[in-house]
């Protein structure tokens, strides 16, 4: 009998712990608890190395929708985005928008679809939605960088690229992107 209790106790244990796991990957998006730890572990001076594994988990929390379906949805447009396939991933972005408008990466990925298609007015509208719903996003902001180095806003684009950095210090591209944009400003002085 005292064999069984241990058995069964352990079992409650372990799906105690699962069902913990599972809620923790439930909350996903930008209200992630995870969040706030992984944003501090940043700035931390230890974390140099550790830095672009610490980027990826906050890409990962982002990417996780609300709920399963309109996870379906937003991993398709993704796909679809990788295939090049503008068109139906823009639908399918557009839906998971309407569905979960407080999913701050749907924003986000409609946002670079539009860059992609050389829709800018468009994809800082989204941008800003994407900002307005988490304020660190640091690849929304690259992106809007983006975006002003193509409209050759140098100023305005440096401006970004900083306030990426200032979030998340160990953004190479946003550091040499700033570096070019340096080098452009001193050429255009002289």
């Amino acid at each position: 009998m005292t064999r069984y209790l241990k058995i069964l106790g352990a079992a409650v244990c372990c799906l105690q712990l699962l069902s913990f796991f599972y809620i923790s990957l439930a909350r996903g998006d930008q209200n992630d608890h995870r969040l706030n730890g992984l944003f501090a572990d940043l700035k931390h001076p230890a974390a140099a190395s550790e830095g672009a594994a610490i980027t990826q988990q906050i890409w990962e929390v982002w990417h996780q929708a609300p709920d399963e379906d309109t996870q379906t949805i937003f991993n398709s447009g993704v796909a679809l985005m990788a295939q090049s396939d503008y068109h139906s991933s823009l639908v399918a972005f557009t839906r998971v928008t309407k569905m979960a408008p407080d999913f701050a990466e749907a924003w986000n990925r409609r946002a670079t679809l539009l860059y992609l298609m050389g829709a800018f007015d468009l994809s800082i509208v989204d941008i800003g939605k994407t900002l307005a719903l988490e304020p660190r996003h640091f690849g929304a902001i690259s992106g809007l960088g983006q975006i002003y180095l193509r409209r050759d806003n140098l100023s305005l684009a440096r401006q970004a690229f900083q306030r990426a950095l200032d979030i998340n210090p160990h953004l190479e591209g946003a550091r040499i992107n700033i570096q070019t944009i340096d080098r452009m400003l001193t050429e255009k002085a002289i």
